[in-house]
């Protein structure tokens, strides 16, 4: 039988626009294959059709699927046949909106939508409604509620215009489907009463339809209890909740997807209403759908395992409570991992409703002294971070990381997925049965059957709930057990820093990890751990960091006064061990702001930690190899923007940083690679050094870093475009480069410092080995000083990278090499142009640029 794309006469088909091998598919109609690959869309629509009805397609047979949709679109719209490319872009967005590949699915809406924009039959302009209200759902999905009320409109619009034509009840169940998401995207946009009332009007319609307790006015009665409980109305949420959950059961099976939605709601209901016990169970009659979904049901996994974690918790079950809260996070790096194509904007709800999800957990273990397993979800949560600000970035695969269980912790959960399947199972052989009898009448020995299949079905929920009652009850008892290697935080740095001490240098990592209510210290030296709490709250201790970073830039004599609080706050807890370990090198994974902290310039009262330790800085989502490489003065290149762009002041210290650090024919520089300025400095220059993989790339350009914003972040070239972040990472190989030096960096530092980070990803995972990078723009006169001892140290004196830094800043602090002009690097730098009466030795002036990644 031919497919409703079938109607329009069958024409010979060559080729499509893209590139296609016509895989097989296994459920797919094999009449129609053969026509199919010679070419034709048609006889495709037909042989793929088996699989628009059906689901759980496996990874490569759904890819192979999307993949001849796409072919099929691309030759529909050849043939200028507008309506059959409208029907296959919207197939394959609805396959993918399942998937959670939304950016892709609202991309594909889009050109269904863009097909039949301007078509005026009957069918088109069902079609275009059809996909208007499926982008609407797609960005209520993405959070971006004006476009969804945008295409919600538009979607209305249409249908009205249909139902005036000829009034349906289809058309106006369509129209009440508006009604919902509009409610959707008002919840988006926290309007919670106009959402109640938008759901209440969607019910009204569905009421006349089909009645009050028909199917779709059973979804309308949830989403009316949702929109209350968003709102903070919770006896009214409770109320309409507890009205839709029989209907959801009836209409959908108590095991399903809504089912179970509907159950998380009533025990997240129960919860604010202050009822533990309520809540506990109403979660746990969802783990069922859980355990025989797996794959489909992360986002039900991310609020039961929450609400379970929270419950547990407050009843003192910590060890159980560890368990869930694992649970939830890998559910949440599960979905980072589906969504890995999304734009910012789009995975910002991402970061900022579920980061909760990583420090909570990592309270609960840092509480129960677990410290390894609380620095890998801290790990975790950096790559999230740096994640979404390389989101674009196919090839960076940083959000595969999973909390391991403990054997015991696999144990429990191995037994509630178990315990879950005893009910899912009565209720498949319950159904089954049901639905083999049809609609006829059945003999009393088949009805006889059917209700004993129905008690056997209600008993195996009632021993589920009642085992894993009994389960939570007694998985405190069960013998904690090692973290495994693979995802031991403490085990893979001591693997890092034992390397470092066979090379003779005597190492540590300090990871720094900010929450609400206090900042944790822990520290890993080589066979020892060690942690520390500053009980400071997130907001008092982001206002010390700014306060400090503002004396340091207004070049403040009373500097050291603010560098000292951070030092006793973030330092003094831990620094007796370093001493005693007799450390050289500290190793800093630092979060939040506390990335844009000169460590260095910590002042302890009687000097700078530079004095005492060389600080670099540890690039937890990139993985780092920690080896030295060969110093090849002649293996650089040096590049440099010296006029004004634009928003972008001049800088005329850079054409005397390049000449001083390269020898330009006069045998003073360092370096004695080839270098290039301002209009000679362009994207193919760039392009073209690194093809000849130099160890040592200086730039010195402005590098304007964005929180949060990877295609706003960028790189000013000499010909004054603009080169983003993001094409530096999937543009550019760093191969060969041991040094990627950035002497004019500036951020914005509006955000949490992930900025930071990301440029050293982005850097690191193309090739690069190390980045030193400046946090703030540096006084032109001091830049060329501090980098020419620098690289002195790394090229004349054979140190790494770190001991090189630590000597020319102490070298500067000291007053070596002061000059007596200063060219400022940028107007925000300070205001006048005088030389401080202490020089350079302000740490202003010495302590901005920061090494990241190998400091070998």
């Amino acid at each position: 039988m031919r497919s409703i794309l079938a109607s329009i006469a069958v024409v010979f088909w060559a080729t499509a626009s893209v590139a296609f091998d016509f895989p097989k598919l296994t459920n797919g109609d094999e009449e129609f294959y053969a026509a199919a690959a010679a070419g034709d869309p048609y006889a495709a629509s037909d042989y793929v059709l088996p699989l628009t009805v059906m689901g759980g397609h496996d990874p490569e047979e759904f890819q192979n699927f999307i993949a001849w949709l796409r072919w099929m679109e691309d030759g529909f719209v050849a043939a200028d046949h507008a309506y059959n490319a409208a029907w296959a872009a919207d197939m394959a967005a609805r396959h993918l909106v399942p998937r959670q590949e939304l950016e892709a699915a609202a991309h594909r809406t889009q050109a269904c939508y863009g097909y039949l924009s301007g078509a005026e039959d009957r069918d088109s302009q069902f079609l275009a409604a059809s996909c208007a209200r499926q982008l609407a759902s797609i960005w209520v999905s993405l959070e971006r509620a004006e476009e969804a009320m945008s295409a919600v409109q538009e979607a209305r619009g249409r249908l009205m215009l249909l139902y005036n034509e000829e009034p349906t009840d289809e058309l106006a169940g369509l129209i009440a489907w508006t009604m919902v998401e509009e409610g959707f995207a008002l919840n988006v946009a926290k309007r919670f009463d106009e959402a109640v009332r938008a759901h209440q009007r969607a019910f009204e319609v569905y009421e006349q339809i089909e009645g009050a307790d028909g199917h779709n006015a059973t979804y309308a009665i949830l989403n009316v209890g949702a929109s209350y409980w968003y709102g903070g109305q919770f006896e009214a949420a409770r109320d309409w909740t507890m009205r839709g959950l029989p209907l959801i059961d009836k209409y959908e099976g108590p095991f399903s997807a809504a089912a179970a939605a509907t159950r998380i709601n009533l025990g997240l209901i129960a919860y604010d209403l202050g009822d533990p016990l309520a809540a506990m169970d109403w979660v746990t009659e969802v783990l069922p759908f859980i355990a025989s979904n797996p794959d489909e049901s992360l986002d039900h996994q991310r609020w039961t395992f929450e609400l379970l974690r929270r419950l547990l918790d407050e009843q003192g079950d910590v060890e159980s409570a560890i368990l869930f809260g694992k649970m939830a996070v890998n559910a949440q790096q599960e979905v980072r991992a589906r969504n890995s194509g999304l734009r910012e904007d789009a995975t910002e709800r991402l970061r900022e409703e579920w980061s909760r999800l990583y420090e909570d957990l990592a309270t609960l273990l840092i509480a129960e002294g677990r410290f390894s397993e609380a620095q890998a979800v801290q790990n975790m949560y950096k790559e999230q971070e740096t994640f979404e600000f390389l989101k674009r970035d196919a090839s960076l695969v940083l959000n595969e990381t999973r909390a391991v269980l403990t054997n015991a912790e696999l144990s429990d959960a191995d037994k509630l997925t178990t315990l879950a399947a005893q009910p899912v199972a009565a209720y498949e052989v319950y159904r089954a049965l049901e639905a083999s009898f049809g609609d006829r009448d059945l003999t009393e020995a088949e009805e006889d059957q059917l209700f004993l299949l129905e008690d056997a079905m209600w008993e195996a929920r009632t021993i589920f709930r009642d085992e894993v009652a009994a389960f939570l009850e007694t998985a405190a008892e069960s013998e904690r057990e090692g973290f495994a290697d693979l995802f031991d935080a403490t085990g893979s740095y001591q693997d890092i820093l034992m390397e470092k001490q066979a090379l003779g240098h005597e190492a540590a990592i300090l990871q720094l990890a900010v929450h609400d209510d206090a900042t944790h210290l822990f520290l890993t030296l080589p066979g020892a751990t060690e942690y520390a709490e500053v009980a400071m709250s997130k907001g008092d201790m982001r206002a010390m960091v700014f306060e400090a970073l503002q004396a340091l830039e207004r070049v403040d004599p009373d500097v050291d006064v603010h560098m000292k609080r951070l030092h006793d706050a973030l330092f003094a807890p831990i620094q007796p061990y370093l001493e005693i370990a007799g450390t050289e090198i500290v190793m800093l994974n630092a979060g939040d702001v506390l990335r844009y902290i000169p460590f260095a310039a910590l002042h302890d009262g009687e000097d700078y930690l530079v004095r005492d330790f060389a600080f670099a800085q540890y690039v937890a989502a990139v993985p780092t190899d920690f080896e030295r490489a060969d110093r090849a003065p002649d293996s650089a290149v040096g590049f440099g923007v010296t006029q004004a762009h634009g928003a972008f002041s001049a800088l005329p210290g850079v054409e005397l940083e390049i000449s001083t650090l390269f020898d330009m024919g006069d045998g003073q520089g360092v370096l004695s690679g080839a270098t290039a300025l301002d209009a000679d400095f362009d994207t193919r220059a760039l392009q073209r050094s690194l093809r000849r993989e130099p160890e040592l790339l200086h730039i010195a350009s402005h590098f304007a870093l964005v929180p949060g914003q990877v295609d706003d972040s960028f790189l000013l070239m000499g010909d004054g475009s603009h080169l983003p972040l993001s094409e530096i990472a999937d543009r550019f190989r760093f191969t060969g480069v041991d040094l990627l030096t950035l002497s004019a960096c500036q951020t914005a530092r509006g955000g949490d410092g992930s900025e930071i980070d990301g440029v050293a990803a982005a850097a690191l995972k193309s090739g690069a080995s190390a980045v030193m990078a400046s946090l703030w723009p540096v006084a032109d006169a001091a830049t060329p000083i501090l980098m020419q001892d620098f690289y002195e140290g790394l090229y004349g004196d054979g140190l790494d990278k770190a001991a090189a830094l630590q000597r020319a800043q102490i070298a500067m602090l000291e007053g070596e090499g002061e000059a007596t002009v200063m060219a400022m690097r940028a107007a925000a730098a300070i205001d006048d142009n005088e030389v401080p009466p202490q020089g350079f030795a302000h740490p202003y002036f010495w302590s901005a640029f920061i090494l990241m990644g190998n400091w070998l």
